[in-house]
Order: C-alpha cells, then structure tokens, then sequence
C-alpha cells in the first residue's frame, strides 16, 4: 500500500505541474490580451485594482487546474491500474454526466 501511495502522489504531481503551468501561460496571454500589456509583477509596478484583478485571476486559475489535475491523475490511475487511488473510492453515483466525471469520489 505504500507503494501505491507514492506511485499516485508522483502520478498527481505530474499532472498538476504541467497543468499548472498550462494555467499560468493561459492567465498570462489572457491578461495581455485583455490589458495589452504584461501582468503586474512582484516589484509594485501596477495599481491596487490591477493587482488585485490579477490575483484573483491568478488564484482561480490556480485551483480550476488543481482539480482538473486531480480528477484526470485519478481518472488515468483508474485506467491504467484498474482500481481507485489511494484516498479514492469507485462510486458510480458521482458521474453527474457521462463521460464527464471519473466515477471517484474522495472518501470520507
């Protein structure tokens, strides 16, 4: 079981690094897009609206592909191993919609 255990969390660590960074890239060209100039940096260039619009950008961002990362490492572990993660639990109840949710859930 401990195998299992660190197999998955490199499994998800994988897919939320680059998921990650797919999000960042995407926040950053949308914001140039949008503003037509960089995002505001570390070093207080940018007023108050423009920081804050710019981290709440950022943060949604950031946990919109924390838990598409989680569900599809979940979904591939399922597939390739043929049972739930570990900390996961198979119930055919959560699917809201087919072919869209995994089929896990979280236990409890």
């Amino acid at each position: 079981m401990v195998g299992a255990k660190i197999g998955w969390k490199l499994v998800q660590a994988a897919f939320t690094i680059v998921v990650g960074l797919a999000a960042s890239k995407a926040v950053s060209a949308a914001w140039k897009l949008g503003s037509g100039g960089k995002p505001p940096t570390k070093d207080g260039a940018g007023g108050y609206a423009e920081v804050v619009t710019w981290a709440a950008a950022s943060a949604a961002a950031a946990a919109a592909a924390k838990l598409f990362a989680e569900r599809r490492a979940a979904a591939y572990w399922l597939k390739s191993t043929g049972y739930a993660p570990p900390g996961y639990e198979q119930d055919a109840t959560r699917r809201l919609v087919k072919g869209t949710d995994t089929g896990l859930a979280k236990k409890d």
